[in-house]
């Protein structure tokens, strides 16, 4: 994909926040009609896109492909523990501030920003490797996640199999198993669910927006623990495995520039909903979330331009 698309099709992906900006400051969007679009896509459009997603032919290749995506996920998240520890410790940080910013280096915005970009870059394959990298990424918020937040708020929560109940995670269940045993969903089927698949990326790119619309500019540059955070997560995280993925694979097939570009996502906005859930620092989870998400647009956008390129 030459250059000139991939920044194409980022333009017309970036401009879908903006109806969610000017509807989050005009106050025609509220928080609460926010969550239930964000209820739509997590309970509804997003399973159906997951499903439809992997339905592919069953092939050995995409099958390896699972078992190194994998290995991967699991070298970013132990890289992302270690340099959080080291970042933290230079800046003097308390032990619930450095427990809280190493949940947000490990935890992306793979779902909200991820799948969407590559969704838009890739096509349906782009969003197969998107969603199976999201759903990696929800068993461990729901495992060492949880351990993570309970260290950071001083408050047990406990882990429990309904954390695991959720719409998303069954269509990836559904879905790989239908990739698996080779079934194809009939048309009467897979048309309707294609359709409202397709809503999830201008929906979620829309509360993306309507959370940047709350913004106050002030807030968001005053804290320098905050750009160390957006740089070891925009930059220095996503050019360590960069370099690793195009090791691994020289050419950079498909599989590699999914990477390249879910490894350069923000912080995941679900940073803020556990903080605030379990009275942790809601402040600093928000205003990490929001800064990396502002200043992603233009590094994720050089980061799949570099995983073109090289």
């Amino acid at each position: 994909m030459a250059t000139s698309q991939i920044i194409l099709s980022l333009v017309k992906l970036f401009l879908m926040i903006i109806p969610g900006i000017v509807l989050s400051r005009t106050g025609v969007l509220n928080e609460q009609q926010s969550k239930g679009i964000s209820s739509v896509v997590v309970n509804v459009t997003w399973p159906c896109l997951i499903v439809m997603s992997l339905q592919r032919e069953f092939s050995r290749e995409l099958v390896l492909n699972m078992g190194i995506l994998l290995v991967l996920l699991i070298a970013n998240m132990i890289v992302a523990y270690i340099l959080s520890r080291a970042a933290c410790r230079l800046m003097k940080m308390d032990q619930s501030k450095t427990y809280l910013m190493t949940f947000m280096l490990i935890i992306g915005n793979t779902g909200f920003m991820g799948i969407p970009v590559c969704t838009a870059l890739y096509g349906p394959e782009g969003t197969f490797y998107a969603a199976l990298i999201d759903s990696i990424f929800d068993i461990f918020i729901f495992t060492g996640g949880m351990i993570l937040i309970e260290k950071s708020t001083g408050k047990h929560i406990g882990l429990s199999p309904k954390h695991f109940m959720t719409p998303g995670f069954w269509s990836i269940i559904i879905g790989l198993g239908l990739f698996v045993a080779r079934i194809t969903l009939p048309e009467i089927i897979a048309g309707p669910m294609q359709v409202i698949g397709s809503a999830t990326s201008p929906l979620a790119m829309m509360i993306v927006g309507y959370q940047l619309g709350k913004i106050k500019i002030r807030e968001l540059i005053g804290d320098p623990r905050l750009y160390v955070l957006s740089g070891i997560k925009l930059l220095l995280l996503p050019l360590i495995f960069l370099i690793i993925v195009h090791l691994i694979f020289p050419d950079m097939p498909l599989l590699a520039k999914v990477l390249a570009v879910e490894f350069a996502t923000p912080v995941g906005v679900v940073s803020t909903i556990y903080t605030q859930q379990y009275d942790g620092d809601v402040s600093f989870a928000t205003r990490g979330v929001m800064l990396s998400t502002v200043l992603s647009l233009l590094t994720l956008t050089l980061f799949a331009i570099a995983a073109e390129m090289i």
